[in-house]
This record gives C-alpha cells, sequence and structure tokens, in this order.
C-alpha cells in the first residue's frame, strides 16, 4: 500500500472505477430538474391561456348542438312529425294543424260589427222596354214614363190603362208643341200639332199649366192623373167614360179603340 507522505500512513487507493456513478447521478438529476421546469412551464401556460380557450371550445360545441337540435325540429315539423326526447312521432305538430293565429303588433283593437248583410232586391227593369204592338220605341218610351209616374204616385193599373187610352187617342204617344204656341217650338218635342193651343202628350190647354210643363211628359202625365183620381167612382167607369170625364173631348167615344193596345202596353211594363 502506499504510504500517506503527511502521515506516513499508508492510504488506500480507491478504485478509479467508484467516480462513474456519483457523475451519472448528477445526469441525471439535472435532467430531472429540466423535465420539471418544463412541466412548470406547460402548467404555467394552460393556466393563463387554457381555461378561456377550453371554454371558447366548450361554448361553440353547445351553441352548435343547439343548432343542429333546432334543424332536426325544423325538419320533423316540415314533415308533421312530433319529437319527443329521442323517439320519433307520427303524430302532426301542433304548429302544423292549429290555424295561424294573426298577429295583433301595432294595432288597436276594435269592436265587433255590427253591420247586417244588405237584403237582397230584384232583379233592376231594363231602361229601356220594347215597343208592343206597332208603336215606335219613342211612342213606347213615353208610354212607360205615363206608367212610371202613376206607379210613383201609386195609382192602380187601371188608371195607367186610362192614361194611356187617352194619350193614344190625343197624340198617338208624341210629346207634341204647336205652331199657335211659339214657346212650345223652342222646347224637346216629336212633331207639332195646331188644335188651338194644345200641346204634350194629352194635348192639354193653358189651364193645366204652363208651357214648359205641359211639355215635359211626366209632368203632364202626373197633372192628368191629379184630375182623373178626383172624379168620383172613377175606377168603376168604363174606359172611355173615365178618360172623356178628364178630357171632355169632342169625340168621348173615340178612348174605347185604344183600350185593347193600351192594356197590352201595361202588361209589358213591369
Amino acid at each position: 500500500m502506499p504510504a500517506d507522505e503527511t502521515t506516513g500512513r499508508h492510504r488506500r487507493q480507491e478504485p478509479s472505477g467508484r467516480r462513474l456513478p456519483v457523475r451519472r447521478g448528477i445526469a441525471l438529476y439535472s435532467a430531472a430538474a429540466v423535465v420539471a421546469f418544463a412541466v412548470i412551464g406547460a402548467l404555467l401556460l394552460f393556466n393563463s391561456h387554457g381555461p378561456s380557450a377550453l371554454a371558447v371550445a366548450q361554448n361553440e360545441s353547445a351553441t352548435q348542438r343547439a343548432d343542429d337540435r333546432a334543424a332536426d325540429a325544423e325538419n320533423r315539423a316540415s314533415r308533421g312529425e312530433a319529437r319527443t326526447g329521442d323517439t320519433p312521432s307520427r303524430q302532426p305538430s301542433a304548429a302544423a294543424s292549429a290555424p295561424a293565429k294573426p298577429s295583433t303588433a301595432g294595432t288597436t283593437a276594435q269592436p265587433p260589427s255590427t253591420a247586417t248583410a244588405a237584403p237582397t232586391t230584384a232583379a233592376p227593369t231594363p231602361a229601356v222596354i220594347a215597343a208592343v204592338g206597332e208603336l215606335t220605341q219613342a211612342e213606347m218610351n213615353n208610354a212607360v214614363t205615363i206608367i212610371r209616374t202613376g206607379q210613383q204616385m201609386g195609382l192602380p193599373s187601371r188608371a195607367f190603362v186610362v192614361a194611356i187610352s187617352t194619350a193614344l187617342q190625343e197624340s198617338h204617344l208624341h210629346n207634341l208643341a204647336n205652331s199657335n204656341v211659339p214657346e212650345s217650338l223652342n222646347l224637346p218635342n216629336e212633331g207639332v200639332g195646331s188644335d188651338h193651343d194644345s200641346v204634350g202628350l194629352f194635348q192639354q190647354r193653358p189651364n193645366w199649366g204652363t208651357v214648359t210643363e205641359l211639355m215635359n211628359p211626366a209632368e203632364s202625365a202626373r197633372r192628368f192623373y191629379n184630375a182623373l183620381v178626383d172624379v168620383s167612382g172613377w175606377q168603376q167607369m168604363a174606359i172611355t167614360v173615365a178618360a172623356q170625364t178628364v178630357q171632355v173631348s169632342a169625340f168621348p167615344d173615340a178612348y174605347a179603340q185604344w183600350q185593347s193596345l193600351a192594356e197590352q202596353i201595361v202588361t209589358a211594363v213591369p
């Protein structure tokens, strides 16, 4: 054994191979420390950023799932299916079967309407009624005017027959002016007569009214009816007698010849 120079003792010589484990332990310790620092650093990085990123991912996932459920429900509703849990049903959805409810947003409630349906009315009578017998359309139009005037006055149809028979005899249903009455020539007319100062459908004289009134077919008919209803018992009289009582004609029997045509005209006018 070699001797120690200071003590003189012999020092045991350590084999050189025993220093290697110490160095290896130091290397392992250093590697462990590096790993530990790396883990700590990763944890710190995760704590600073991880939770928010995880929350965002979770929110995105939840939103996607909600959108998927809404799309699935819409698809089922369009196919008439109801969703109960995860089991599809073939029952029609309430939204599909129930009638749409109108929106009341921005509107003011209105009271229920009390309007009633308009009563049905008879079909309107034609404006022009075709001529009957051998009458011209102008003559028929004047006859219709006489009848309509009597209807407005609430008279029976027998009064119309008396009036039409009279106008057929006096003017053959022409609204006549008179050459002896210059004023009548300036009014609408259908011919010119010359019997004294008589004018119009009924050949009425100035004691019946003004020339303008007597040349108006409706007004001249009204004046004839007013005189007729003043005759006591006129409805029981023969047509010719009733007409003569009103007109006081020089030919009292002449009105009778027109009774049949007058009745035909009255029948044709509703």
